[in-house]
């Protein structure tokens, strides 16, 4: 029989050390996102995972069941107070114009039907590009005060979905999503713009193609799918990025 490995001492003090941090790791993370998802709103929180349900679905390829899901959604933020005209309609809008430009493209081989779909998908854009925009003039430059101040009528404390809940921690955490949209979403905008541009493209309107990719630009300097969709357009070949910006591409992580 071989030798049973040896454990010095000092080495088992590592071997625990280390495993006293990754528990003390887990169970920290387990009680900052157990208090961050207590402090979602009850009313609309399973739209987050219906989101995340979406883009698992659009990366599978499953684009026409990827539409239900955000019909779904859509119904619950229009029939909750504080959200029918809220960024996040943007969200859903622009999903939906995505999902239906991939099924024009990767599904649809009939020109007219084809035609008809991106048509379709440019009535979404349209939509999350009149709710970014009115969003945004609103909302941009409001304090934190002021936030709070305009969201909490429609948060109305008796209202039974906040029972047994901690609702301040519900109205910070809003104001806080808020504060963050402040700066997110003229970078929403601007892939609304991108999508518009591609819808148009297909559409063969080149010169409103054109325009759309500078809007888009000129929101997110940082949109290389724009600025290559222009480049492309312009005869120009696409903009060779650095492998880290093709791994960590700026605000990578903050769409929907």
């Amino acid at each position: 029989m071989g030798k049973l490995l040896t454990i010095y001492p000092q080495t088992k003090k590592v071997l625990i050390s280390i495993l006293i941090l990754v528990c003390l790791s887990f169970f920290v993370a387990y009680l900052y996102y157990n208090s961050k998802n207590k402090s979602e709103d009850p009313r609309v929180v399973h739209t987050k995972m219906q989101f995340k349900e979406y883009d698992k679905l659009m990366k599978k390829g499953n684009f026409s069941a990827a539409l239900p899901i955000l019909d779904s959604i859509e119904t619950t933020l229009q029939s909750t107070p504080g959200y029918s005209e809220s960024y996040e309609m943007g969200i859903v809008y622009n999903d939906k114009a995505s999902a239906c430009l991939s099924i024009a493209i990767y599904s649809i081989k009939d020109s007219l039907e084809k035609t008809n779909m991106l048509k379709i998908a440019q009535q979404h854009i349209d939509s999350s590009i009149v709710i970014y925009t009115k969003w945004l003039n609103i909302n941009k430059n409001l304090s934190k005060e002021k936030l709070l101040i305009n969201i909490t009528p429609f948060f109305p404390k008796e209202d039974i979905a906040f029972k047994g809940k901690n609702y301040q921690n519900i109205l910070q955490k809003r104001v806080d999503d808020l504060l963050l949209a402040q700066k997110e979403c003229s970078r929403r905008l601007s892939v609304s713009y991108t999508n518009l541009g591609i819808i148009q493209r297909h559409l063969y309107k080149q010169d409103k193609a054109l325009a759309s990719y500078i809007k888009a630009i000129k929101l997110w300097k940082d949109n290389y799918t724009a600025r290559n969709n222009f480049n492309v357009l312009m005869g120009n070949e696409p903009e060779d990025r650095s492998i880290i910006d093709e791994l960590f591409p700026p605000e990578k992580n903050k769409f929907n």
